[in-house]
């Protein structure tokens, strides 16, 4: 097993990060307007309603995992469609492109077979945003260890957990893993317990419960590792 003060060969930084919010000044009142609008709008604004809107507001909707399916269940009162948009993840695309024609895809399908053009009630339209993420660039928190990696999971805040595990999904695409994957599996030969993290589903979760998901699964390491020999007893 790993021993929990084993020096790291390179220490974990973890980064702060701030997510800028910036109005377009499209909006959309009903489906065929939201369709039309995503095939037009930059791809910032579409990676910023697909992930980024989670670290932009206090309490983001997690029955919905991105800001298209929630404005289908809310403002348009339809469900299935939500949950047909919500099967979207974007990490699974190679580019925005794709993702966004599969967005298209979906609302296009969805559409035709509609007896009229689904319309949002007065005030609940939709408002086209995008995002540039800033990250901050002295850490505050420092990991040399697996325990002290571990009490800096505890401790960051949720800024750090989205950073690192979430939007780190998207930076590090075509390897499929994230920054703390990454840490764990060159410092100490973790590979289960790092397929356990990558198991996490990002969707349907906030940033907090992503957080205790992940220390659930560190701590269930440390008591009784799993078939991971790399590492000191």
């Amino acid at each position: 097993m790993v021993a929990l003060d084993q020096p790291a060969l390179n220490p974990f930084w973890f980064h702060e990060c701030v997510i800028l919010t910036m109005p377009t000044g499209r909006t959309a009142v009903n489906l065929k307007e939201m369709l039309q609008t995503i095939g037009e709008v930059d791809t910032a604004v579409l990676s910023y309603h697909l992930w980024q809107s989670r670290m932009a507001i206090a309490h983001p909707e997690v029955e919905y995992p991105n800001d298209f399916a929630v404005w289908a269940a809310n403002s348009l009162q339809d469900s299935r469609l939500a949950e047909k948009l919500s099967v979207i993840d974007p990490f699974n695309y190679e580019d925005m492109e794709q993702i966004r024609e599969a967005l298209s895809e979906v609302i296009e399908d969805y559409m035709w077979n509609l007896p009229s053009v689904p319309w949002a009630r007065p005030g609940f339209e939709f408002h086209f945003c995008e995002a540039s993420t800033v990250v901050l660039a002295r850490p505050r928190i420092v990991a040399g260890t697996f325990s002290e990696f571990r009490r800096g999971v505890a401790e960051v805040g949720i800024d750090s957990i989205y950073y690192h595990f979430v939007d780190a999904r998207w930076r590090l695409r075509k390897l499929k893993t994230d920054d703390f994957s990454i840490w764990l599996q060159d410092s100490y030969g973790v590979p289960e317990l790092v397929g356990a993290l990558q198991g996490i589903d990002l969707w349907f979760f906030t940033l907090e419960e992503i957080r205790k998901a992940l220390l659930k699964l560190i701590d269930q390491y440390i008591e009784k590792p799993y078939d991971d020999t790399v590492g000191s007893s």
